[in-house]
């Protein structure tokens, strides 16, 4: 039987009475709840892109009601009480999907909306490119009072600005989105406020300009994605240009840590590379031999990219996308590997991760890190274990 998942305290004391006080380890990433991953073949059979808009959408679809009950499941019987969606999420499928699944659910248990942390996203929402950002101040308003009608819901734990490195200029987030935000929470409709992307320099300087703008920290969470898993930890070792990391910089400005994608977007698994993956080629030929590695040794990639990356007890929760049951169970079973397990934050990472490997598993984990003829050896030297998310951005 699987048991709820163990509970971490954050990163650091956050200063805002509403933020929570501890984050189960592991939260559900609701990005599944859409079509986004689909084949155009899946898609076809599933009755085409038409039916699965938020407004066309089947309630009583099997896939569906597949969603609706991978929710009650990570919420009831695994105690994954953090849940992460965006409107661009199947642009509003998601979060369509979390209100109905609430709904029976709050029906059941009226007092079970206050154990949960909730939370989506603003700036990013249309598939055209031309309507894909906007962070203009009543666009974000509109937003969230979309996302609360969508989901069911009062109030918004965590609002987070999505993507910020896509907005046309800083200027248009410090006049546009950030103050909106800022409303919002002023108005009840949110909590908490959070900024999550993947350039760690583009969120730096976004915090660093509303201190400066607003004279008060307005963020509460940082969410980062790609930068802490078995071929890039720059989270906590790639200085940014006031020397620090970006993990420490959050820390300083009492700031709770959060990461998503340890599978680095379908890069550390043992299936086909997404089409779609910004990495460089050099990178996605170093996870296959990773993978392969992994293989030979008996270890599942995945399994063990997902331990490695609960073991920084620095962070409070890491988000896991999951669209079944049955990947649920599966990432609730590793989760629980950590209960009751006890060490310090500044405890050596190989330690902590060998009491909680099996003997080979270790073994294989040694062997991926081996800085000098390990499998990412030659992408860690010349800088191609991450991707240019700022080059991207502008390219778009």
């Amino acid at each position: 039987m699987v048991q709820h998942v163990p509970r971490r305290p954050l990163s650091v004391p956050v200063k805002n009475p509403n933020f929570p006080k501890d984050l189960p380890i592991i939260g559900l990433g609701c990005s599944s709840f859409s079509h986004f991953f689909w084949s155009e073949e899946e898609l076809r059979q599933a009755g085409g892109s038409n039916q699965w808009k938020p407004d066309s959408m089947d309630r009583c679809h099997v896939y569906v009601q597949e969603w609706i009950q991978t929710i009650h499941y990570a919420i009831d019987t695994c105690g994954i009480t953090l849940l992460d969606t965006a409107p661009w999420y199947g642009h509003g499928t998601s979060e369509m999907v979390l209100g109905w699944a609430f709904e029976e659910l709050f029906e059941k248990k009226p007092n079970l909306r206050k154990t949960l942390t909730i939370n989506t996203k603003v700036g990013r929402y249309e598939e055209d490119p031309k309507k894909q950002f906007d962070f203009s101040y009543d666009t974000t308003i509109l937003s969230v009072e979309r996302s609360l009608r969508r989901m069911n819901l009062e109030y918004i734990d965590i609002l987070q600005l999505h993507d910020p490195e896509f907005s046309p200029s800083l200027k248009v987030l410090l006049e546009g989105a950030i103050p909106a935000m800022i409303e919002c929470r002023k108005r009840g409709l949110c909590k908490s406020l959070g900024i999550t992307g993947y350039p760690l320099e583009t969120q730096h300087q976004i915090i660093c300009a509303t201190v400066e703008k607003f004279g008060e920290k307005v963020f509460d969470q940082a969410l980062t994605y790609c930068h802490y898993n078995i071929h890039d930890t720059s989270l906590f070792s790639l200085p940014l240009e006031d020397g620090r990391t970006y993990a420490d910089f959050t820390f300083s400005n009492d700031m709770n840590l959060m990461a998503a994608a340890p599978l680095s977007m379908g890069l550390l698994t043992h299936n086909e590379h997404p089409t779609w993956h910004p990495a460089s080629d050099a990178l996605k030929e170093a996870c296959k031999k990773a993978a392969k590695i992994c293989e030979e040794g008996g270890v599942n990639i995945s399994s063990l990219a997902i331990r490695v990356a609960l073991s920084n007890l620095r962070i409070s929760c890491t988000i896991l996308g999951m669209k079944n049951i049955e990947q649920v169970k599966i990432a609730a079973e590793t989760a629980k590997k950590f209960d009751n397990l006890r060490a310090t934050k500044q405890e050596d990472g190989a330690e902590f991760l060998k009491s909680i490997l099996q003997t080979n598993e270790y073994e294989i984990w040694m062997k991926l890190s081996n800085k000098e003829n390990g499998p990412f050896s030659s992408v860690w030297r010349d800088g191609t274990f991450r991707w240019d998310g700022v080059k991207d951005a502008k390219a778009f």
